[in-house]
């Protein structure tokens, strides 16, 4: 994939989860876990590619996991400065 390609579909994930999430949680430790548990569904993708479960569907099922990770990281550092100030 191409930089560019990966910051639009990044940007587009970004626009509909904070139409589909707008109240993003306050509490940072709560914030953290929201990256983790996408984390985690990036880990468990890449778990079954590597052991061959469901390998036709899973390339695709692997990028859209890195793209949520990344929209939910972007939405805790967003929040990160406002959070550290309290």
């Amino acid at each position: 994939m191409k930089r560019n390609s990966i910051w639009e579909q990044i940007e587009l994930e970004l626009r509909n989860d904070k139409k589909l999430q707008p109240n993003w949680p306050i509490h940072i430790v709560a914030q953290a876990a929201i990256v983790g548990e996408k984390a985690g569904v990036l880990i468990n993708e890449c778990l079954q590619q590597k052991y061959n479960v469901k390998q036709s569907e899973n390339t695709e099922s692997i990028k859209k996991a890195a793209i949520q990770t990344a929209v939910k990281a972007i939405r805790f550092l967003e929040q990160f400065d406002t959070i550290s100030q309290q």
